[in-house]
């Protein structure tokens, strides 16, 4: 018994003195450009949301999609998936908050231009599973920890829609001008081991960072989606499928995530061993 407690408290010296036993790290998993009709993939690190907030950031540019007629459009999608899980659209189809991941998905509706008018030209919405929309939207972003039910999410938004050029002086600037480039942090937080919560926010326009808003009582307030999975084994990914009158090509850039990562099971060994040669060194 004394043996193995002298064998752990060693261990868990080596890993703090290693670095695999930390608050945060931040990875950058660079660019992907993505062209019809249909790519997707994941990177290998693997993060617990249950030791600490992931942060995941990235910019897209949508300007390079052409259409043959209004919405059609890729379907971009960048977030957390469950290890084992798909990469695109992972988990159950069409099923309330899913059950292996959550993340970002971004499309493209009508590009007609009038610069005088509010346009529907880009849109990013959170989503658990594929299929389903901002009705699903059950979290508040001043309290990620709590999901509301039955969910407060409907077609009453604000800042899911940029528009890429101007609108006339009486409506909302801070997702106008935006040229079909976007600036997205979402934040995922870990409710229970197998229940979490991601908040987004957005700057289009080089000058406003906004949350999501949704009409509850007559006012606007920020908020996010929960989604299911194990919180322990999140993976992010990446993907695009696009509709056949969609062409051109879609970038999402400087793809970085901030958490906690799982260290490799071939990084423990080799810290275990480490750890007997030092207790074979005292004796």
């Amino acid at each position: 018994m004394k043996k193995l407690i002298t064998f752990c408290a060693v261990l868990m010296m080596v890993l703090v003195i290693s670095g695999v036993v930390q608050a945060t790290t931040t990875t950058n998993f660079g660019n992907v450009t993505y062209t019809p009709s249909y790519s997707a993939g994941h990177y290998a690190p693997v993060w617990d949301l249950t030791a600490s907030d992931l942060v995941l950031k990235y910019s897209i540019d949508l300007s390079g999609v052409t259409q043959t007629a209004a919405y059609e459009t890729p379907y971009v999608e960048v977030g957390l998936r469950e290890v084992g899980a798909g990469d695109f659209n992972p988990g159950p189809f069409g099923t309330y908050q899913g059950g292996k991941g959550g993340w970002m998905c971004s499309l493209v509706g009508d590009l007609a231009s009038n610069p005088t008018s509010l346009n529907i030209n880009d849109k990013h919405n959170l989503a658990a599973s594929g299929g389903r929309g901002e009705s699903d939207y059950d979290v508040y972003a001043s309290d990620p920890t709590t999901v509301v039910a039955p969910p407060f999410g409907s077609f009453d938004t604000q800042y899911i829609w940029g528009d890429r050029d101007g609108v006339d002086p009486w409506q909302d600037t801070k997702m106008a001008n935006t040229g079909g480039t976007y600036d997205i942090e979402i934040v995922y937080h870990a409710i229970s081991p197998t229940l979490g919560s991601m908040i987004a926010t957005i700057n289009g326009n080089g000058t406003d960072t906004v949350y999501q808003e949704f009409l509850v009582d007559g006012t606007y307030y920020p908020a996010g989606l929960s989604f299911k999975g194990d919180m322990t084994q999140m993976q992010v990914f990446t993907g695009a499928w696009w509709t056949d009158g969609a062409g051109g090509s879609v970038v999402a850039s400087n793809i970085t995530a901030t958490g906690t990562l799982i260290p490799e099971p071939a990084t423990i060994c080799l810290l275990g061993f480490g750890a007997l040669s030092l207790i074979r060194r005292k004796k």
